[in-house]
């Protein structure tokens, strides 16, 4: 079982390079087009953090195809890294940084994450979210971004000197941006890392769950998904060691509505994904849950930071329920 374990690993960091790679080329592009932060942080940046998941996804979705069932895999890592960044990525944040929101964010975007929350159960309650429900998830996701983008201009004509969250669009490499042949490479390369990433991470997830008698469903929710949260991750612990003062909500909500909008969305229009009834009874009402008890957290003063820690604890504490909870009651579901 060593080598399985190994190229998994090695996948969840292809996966988390190739994510970086092209989330770096988006910004470039969309900064070289003149897009503003505010819709880069809620698409470019929210769409390449959810890559791992997307990817995943897609190629769980080709092995369906191929008759090897592993719907429980694709679910369960977009499910399963939803629910580690808002909970363990976020309590982490409260620790050591400061993350923001503001009202219209929180109160538009966790509206939309919970809608989308629903209309997964709702799919699912058949055991099976058929190509034509994950087109119906497609097109929302689709709405999403057509009024995200209303708001924005709306916002931008009514206060053109309107302050936009700099870690949302933060440039690496300022020479690139004039050098788009170079950005659209390096891009490619990033694609092709997640190609092969989302390869080692099915196959060897198949692998893992037989040999270890484990559904594909848990190993998707509880491994696969810490490692789909790799790039949230990612971004927690450079603001700890860059001392950063701030991190956007916007690339955990974008990635949050994005997981089961357009990841499963795609996986269920190419091939349709089971669906397993666990996650009916407890990831999906757990996921909403997490979503309500951080609304609930920042509503106070649109802040999670390191000066009231217990925020975090609260965040981190219902993570590892989480995690005990799935390994306990529902390890074979």
């Amino acid at each position: 079982m060593l080598i399985p374990i190994l190229l998994l690993i090695l996948g969840l960091v292809l996966l988390w390079f190739g994510s970086d790679f092209v989330i770096e080329s988006a910004k470039k592009l969309a900064q070289r087009f003149k897009l503003s932060h505010i819709f880069i942080g809620l698409t470019v940046v929210s769409i390449g953090t959810s890559l791992p998941e997307i990817f995943t996804s897609i190629y769980a979705a080709i092995s369906n195809l191929k008759g090897v069932p592993v719907s429980g895999l694709a679910v369960g890592v977009n499910i399963g890294s939803s629910i580690t960044q808002m909970t363990l990525v976020v309590g982490l944040v409260a620790f050591t940084s400061i993350l923001k929101a503001d009202k219209k964010t929180l109160s538009r975007d966790g509206i939309v994450i919970l809608l989308a929350i629903l209309a997964v159960y709702l799919f699912g309650l058949s055991g099976f979210i058929s190509k034509l429900e994950g087109i119906l998830l497609l097109l929302g996701y689709a709405a999403y971004l057509f009024f995200l983008s209303r708001d924005e201009r709306r916002d931008r004509k009514a206060s053109p000197l309107l302050k936009e969250p700099v870690d949302a669009i933060e440039i690496k490499s300022r020479k690139l941006v004039h050098r788009p042949w170079m950005v659209l490479l390096i891009m490619l390369g990033g694609l092709g890392l997640l190609i092969l990433g989302g390869k080692f991470v099915v196959e060897n997830a198949i692998i893992l769950a037989e040999g270890l008698n484990l559904t594909n469903t848990f190993v998707g929710v509880i491994i696969v998904g810490v490692g789909g949260a790799l790039p949230e991750l990612s971004t927690a612990l450079k603001g700890i060691f860059k001392k950063a003062h701030g991190i956007s909500l916007g690339t955990l909500i974008g990635s949050n509505i994005t997981n089961p909008l357009l990841a499963m969305g795609l996986g269920a229009v190419i091939s349709g994904l089971t669906f397993s009834r666990s996650l009916l009874f407890f990831e999906l009402p757990f996921w909403a849950l997490t979503i309500i008890v951080v609304m609930l957290l920042l509503k106070k003063n649109l802040t999670v930071d390191r000066h009231e820690r217990k925020e975090g604890v609260i965040l981190i504490c219902l993570y590892i329920l989480f995690v005990f909870m799935r390994i306990v009651f529902f390890r074979h579901a």
